[in-house]
């Protein structure tokens, strides 16, 4: 049976409430009794339940950290460092994976606030505004990452998607490149739609036509590049450069070109976004843009611990700067 605070407390022969006060640390227990109870506690095997701990103190030292897509190597990384980032700290974190569901992200809130941990980081969908309303109403700490849902309400850490993504583009009309398709992540995200808006804005400063045909929208993953390149490839007047949204699609427009029987960057260059590991692994190597993703999860760490330690109530946003990493792709 599962040994409990009151089976301590009629071992060492004491109250509760001194048991008590020995495993929180507190004041006002003599240095013998607080021996004897640590002893009793080590040799019984005794773990204090943390729910139960956080009701009587009204804080877990738990976050939760919601992330769309743990297939994507992006979000480990980020993950990695908010795990890092938050034990140095005290504390622990709970991972929900969402697959881009709206019900799902519903579900993964709804658990974390039964499981009363301290406070949310969370990378939501646009449709989803609701649940940062709600949370929000009752001055719950949330930190959103990579993704705005909700602004001017909760911090985001996250970068410029935008000037990032015309960088990229500008970059390759500087190698000459006037015929540039784009395939996008998904456009329920704030992301994909700001790098869209990046890739437009390059093509219109440098007086070239936007072709409908050259925007596909994917989903963030090696499949949809895959699909996508292989209908823009069937187009009469098909593209000389494919800039996708981020490296695991642009994988998949390797992996097209190359059935194909296409040269990279001979016959059509490629440049994706994030730097991920798999950037530098193919071959010829990716043309991307560098994410700060382990700074990303760190700062939101920071972030949501001064809110729940009540050190910072305005609403400040946190953009960090990508680099163009050139490669051999484009």
């Amino acid at each position: 049976m599962k040994v409990t605070i009151k089976d301590i407390a009629r071992e060492a022969d004491v109250s509760v409430t001194t048991v008590s006060r020995v495993i929180n640390n507190k004041p006002d227990v003599g240095d013998d009794t607080r021996a004897k109870i640590l002893k009793i506690i080590d040799e019984m095997n005794y773990n204090p339940n943390s729910v139960a701990r956080g009701l009587v103190m009204q804080k877990t030292h738990t976050i939760g950290l919601i992330i769309p897509d743990i297939s994507n190597p992006f979000f480990p990384q980020v993950a990695r460092a908010v795990e890092d980032k938050a034990q140095k700290l005290g504390y622990s974190v709970i991972f929900f994976n969402t697959d881009n569901h709206l019900e799902r992200e519903k579900k993964a809130v709804e658990l974390f606030k039964s499981k009363q941990v301290d406070g949310l980081i969370v990378s939501l969908s646009l449709g989803n505004e609701k649940i940062l309303k709600e949370l929000k109403s009752t001055n719950y700490p949330v930190v959103q990452i990579d993704r705005s849902v909700l602004t001017d309400s909760y911090p985001l850490v996250s970068i410029d998607n935008k000037n990032s993504a015309y960088q990229m583009v500008e970059y390759m009309l500087k190698k000459g490149h006037r015929k540039i398709a784009h395939i996008s992540g998904d456009l329920n995200t704030t992301t994909a739609r700001e790098r869209l808006e990046g890739y437009k804005k390059a093509l219109k400063n440098y007086e070239v036509e936007i072709n409908n045909d050259y925007i596909i929208e994917g989903d963030y993953t090696q499949h949809s590049g895959f699909k996508a390149m292989q209908r823009l490839l069937k187009l009469k007047d098909r593209p000389s450069a494919v800039f996708a949204a981020n490296d695991l699609s642009a994988a998949g427009v390797y992996k097209a070109l190359f059935a194909a029987g296409l040269k990279i960057p001979d016959d059509i260059a490629v440049a994706g976004h994030d730097d991920i590991d798999i950037a530098s692994l193919l071959r010829p190597e990716l043309t991307t843009m560098r994410q700060p993703k382990y700074s990303m999860g760190e700062r939101a760490v920071t972030v949501l611990l001064r809110m729940i330690n009540n050190q910072q109530i305005e609403i400040e946003d946190h953009i960090l700067k990508t680099n163009l990493i050139i490669r051999e792709s484009v």
